[in-house]
């Protein structure tokens, strides 16, 4: 009897753990290789003996980004500057952060932790160590910081974890420790606070998605948007896996407002397109992919939809893209 129940038992627990298999129907390859340096196409990152990348944020480059016309710009922390390439992998200018920041008036050594496009040729970094968004004019290269409000204002942000930007110049922060995102005008002048929105996406004309979990022991997991922030959020969609969700994550809009959804399972890593009522247009599965140390945006999207991802194999960091 006690040897009947055992087999039973382990053949329920075999059943509860089972997974559905899911196979990879896509790949990524390499697309632009760096090797570790302060050089022209070398980005600088912390090592171990062994070579691997130290482990924890700002221990390499940490914010990767695509603009309108996909050209690449690469934040490359520990070098303090911006590196910018064409769409097929050109380097471009160069803009050192400590002589920005120090135009701007801030009184520290900047550290980058994410940069986005912002309009009309400027582009915003937001700087960890001054608790600051410089903007740089790509052509001119001159610089200005937007400051946070004073502790305990309405608009003030204690940090700065992601950046984000809207076709009207709109800059959106969002600040894990207070759990909400604010909203900066084109000039820097605060102009919103979205309590309890983080993790969001922001589309070129102001609409904003973020993911939801339910409570419970089947978690389910579901994105809501809205026209404009501030509006209700909406359901676009609820996500059916093959098998439990284990993270989640939103890349963005591309220039179409199709929003793109990144999520691992045990098994494989899915990338999903929603177009505006929420129906996936577009499933690609791949094997789980890690970038190999902590960076801010290891997974990221052209406007056109294409996919990009991050892998440290010493001695190179490798952008490769979904093909």
């Amino acid at each position: 009897m006690n040897k009947a129940l055992a087999f039973l038992l382990i053949f329920l627990a075999q059943t509860a753990f089972a997974q559905v298999p899911e196979p990879a129907n896509a790949t990524f390859s390499s697309w632009l290789a760096f090797s570790q340096g302060s050089g022209k196409q070398q980005l600088f990152w912390l090592s171990e003996d062994n070579g691997s990348m130290l482990d924890g944020p700002f221990q390499g480059p940490m914010a990767f980004i695509t603009d309108r016309k996909s050209n690449l710009w690469v934040g490359d922390s520990l070098n303090a500057r911006v590196l910018a390439f064409d769409s097929k992998g050109k380097p471009g200018r160069e803009y050192d952060l400590i002589r920005a920041a120090k135009e701007a008036g801030l009184a520290s050594d900047p550290l980058l932790i994410d940069i986005v496009p912002g309009i009309n040729g400027k582009l915003l970094v937001a700087d960890a160590s001054n608790n600051a968004i410089i903007e740089i004019d790509v052509r001119s290269g001159k610089s200005r910081a937007f400051m946070a409000p004073a502790a305990g204002g309405k608009f003030y942000w204690s940090q700065i974890n992601k950046l984000h930007s809207d076709d009207q110049g709109r800059i959106y922060i969002e600040d894990v420790a207070l759990r909400q995102t604010i909203i900066l005008n084109s000039d820097g002048k605060p102009e919103q606070v979205l309590p309890g929105q983080l993790g969001i996406a922001v589309a070129e004309n102001a609409q904003i998605a973020l993911v939801a979990a339910s409570a419970g022991e089947e978690q389910q997991w579901f994105i809501y948007t809205c026209e404009k922030p501030g509006s209700e959020m909406k359901q676009l969609a609820r996500l059916n896996a093959e098998n439990p969700i284990l993270w989640i994550s939103l890349l963005g809009y591309d220039s179409h407002n199709t929003l793109h959804v990144v999520y691992d399972t045990r098994l494989a890593r899915h990338y999903i397109s929603l177009d505006s009522e929420g129906r996936i247009t577009r499933k690609h599965t791949t094997t789980l992919q890690d970038p190999g140390y902590d960076v801010n945006r290891p997974d990221w999207i052209d406007k056109s939809g294409k996919i990009y991802t991050l892998q440290v194999n010493h001695p190179a960091l490798r952008i490769l893209k979904l093909e």
